[in-house]
């Protein structure tokens, strides 16, 4: 699969197993496999497909 894990740009893990994002503004929608989902403000700042990496920095 293609999961990814998300951190903010301190590092903190912010959600693993993602596998939708939808950006609506400065709010991200993230979705993870089991469909649990997670709301925040921000923006993404770098993706690491490689690494299943996705960095946001928090508003």
């Amino acid at each position: 699969m293609c999961e990814s894990t998300v951190y903010s740009t301190d590092g903190e893990k912010i959600m693993e197993d993602v596998l939708h994002i939808k950006i609506e503004g400065e709010k991200i929608h993230l979705a993870d496999v089991l469909n649990q989902a997670k709301d925040i403000k921000g923006k993404i700042v770098e993706i690491d497909l490689d690494k299943h990496g996705i960095y946001i920095e928090l508003i």
